[in-house]
């Protein structure tokens, strides 16, 4: 890191792939984790092909041509975001610290004008780096263009700016995930943590002329009375039913207007209901609390794990058990632990050592690998905090290189700077990328949760 020191740093395209982001990714393991692949090179939109196989195409000898369908391929498309980090420091927060003695003499603000404030710079920058790393990680999972933040326990109906930027992994198997798939989608065994979804109804109280706010979730959606209760929901329904899917809501009903939470386990805001012109009014009932998920009973991720052995689909059990990975969260991971160490573990196979020194757990000899998505789900999620947030039992089991990272290392968005703003005696980061995610197959993919 000696490139940051004694002076301001102006670094685009692959000069910063090469010395920011290329060490983040490249030459470990992607995202801190084995088996994902990062393409380093997409610029804009990238087509993944994936093919369907093909077989039972030999028969007995007739005359004439009789041929079987040929291979049939998927496209699926790897879009990539821009995206920023910024940072800003006042050096004189050092003054009377330890650190102080690092400060300029007479330019105390500025971290690049002595040797020794710009050691105090390469620790700052390295700290910008470690949390852009982090970062990186935290939306890769979990990003979600929909995603709120969270007041009191609930979405907030201000979108989170810190997750909305594209959908993560997560948000896009989730999107296209099923317990009975159809060819394109991806297996999901269910898990049953005794979540239970919420459920408000609204009943028409006044049957007059006028308009109302029906607020879900601290967004307005402004309904109008329209002959009868009946007609009112139903236009209240085609209306807002499109948004609301995408926000986790299903809206159902006749002559009362039904809100039920799609994600189970995810409390809601109690509706509320604010007339707007006329008398036109609706009551709210709580036709059935949110219930939390509960917690993994000894020895339930190991059975999680059995249970994608065993349903997932056959091109997936094909390939190698060194080129597939159990991707798994802390709740879990823990749980099996704790499983394996009651009934001597050690001595099971659940452990390979590699290189001689370092002890990987392997689940029928496919390693499982754990990923620390559980902190920013508990962090950043809605749910009470004495509770579980909703899906927290999470496993992912995948191919090598069908989770990829996009990421552009030559486009002089790109870029890397750190300068001292003298107008405002601020030291100033900032980092400029481009990313995104996808899976490529749906049939190398079997998840739980």
């Amino acid at each position: 890191m000696a490139n940051f020191i004694t002076t301001s740093v102006s670094w685009a395209g692959k000069e910063t792939f090469d010395y920011l982001i290329k060490p983040m990714f490249v030459g470990k393991s992607p995202l801190e984790t084995e088996g994902i692949r990062v393409m380093p090179n997409v610029q804009d939109k990238q087509l993944l092909n994936y093919f369907n196989p093909v077989a039972k195409m030999l028969k007995a000898a007739a005359i004439g041509f009789s041929g079987s369908t040929g291979a049939t391929y998927t496209q699926r498309t790897l879009e990539v975001f821009k995206l920023k980090a910024e940072q800003e420091t006042d050096a004189t927060v050092f003054y009377n610290t330890v650190f102080g003695q690092l400060l300029a003499k007479g330019n105390w603000n500025d971290l690049s004008v002595s040797d020794k404030a710009a050691m105090l710079q390469k620790v700052l920058t390295e700290m910008f780096m470690t949390g852009l790393a982090s970062d990186v990680f935290r939306e890769a999972w979990l990003a979600d263009t929909y995603k709120n933040t969270v007041t009191s326990s609930v979405q907030s109906g201000t979108l989170d700016t810190n997750y909305t930027m594209f959908d993560g992994f997560w948000k896009l198997i989730m999107n296209n995930a099923a317990t009975a798939p159809s060819a394109t989608q991806i297996k999901r065994v269910a898990i049953t943590d005794g979540a239970v979804a919420q459920v408000q109804t609204l009943t028409q109280s006044v049957d007059a002329a006028g308009t109302a706010n029906i607020n879900i979730d601290g967004v307005d959606y402004l309904a109008t009375r329209d002959t009868d209760a009946t007609t009112t929901f139903d236009n209240f329904r085609t209306a807002y039913s499109a948004a609301l899917l995408l926000r986790g809501y299903t809206l159902s009903g006749t002559a009362t207007l039904i809100v039920t939470a799609n994600i189970v386990g995810r409390p809601m805001q109690t509706i509320t209901v604010t007339s707007v012109s006329g008398t036109w009014m609706a009551t709210v009932a709580a036709t059935t609390a949110n219930t939390a998920p509960t917690a993994l009973a000894a020895g339930e991720a190991h059975s999680i794990l059995t249970s994608l052995w065993t349903g997932a689909p056959k091109v997936l059990k094909q390939v190698p058990k060194n080129q597939k990975a159990f991707y798994i969260g802390d709740l879990v991971y823990e749980n099996l632990i704790a499983y394996l160490e009651s009934t001597g573990w050690t001595t099971a196979g659940y452990a390979n050592i590699v290189n001689g020194t370092q002890e990987i757990l392997t689940f029928r000899g496919i390693p499982v690998i754990n990923i620390g998505w559980d902190y920013h789900l508990d962090a950043d999620f809605a749910h009470v905090s004495t509770e579980l947030w909703a899906y927290p039992h999470r496993v992912i089991y995948s191919a090598y290189d069908n989770l990829i990272l996009g990421i552009d290392g030559a486009n002089e968005f790109n870029s890397y700077d750190f300068w001292f703003n003298k107008d405002l005696e601020m030291n100033r980061w900032r980092a400029k990328l481009i990313m995104g995610v996808q899976y490529a197959h749906p049939n190398l993919l079997c998840v739980a949760y």
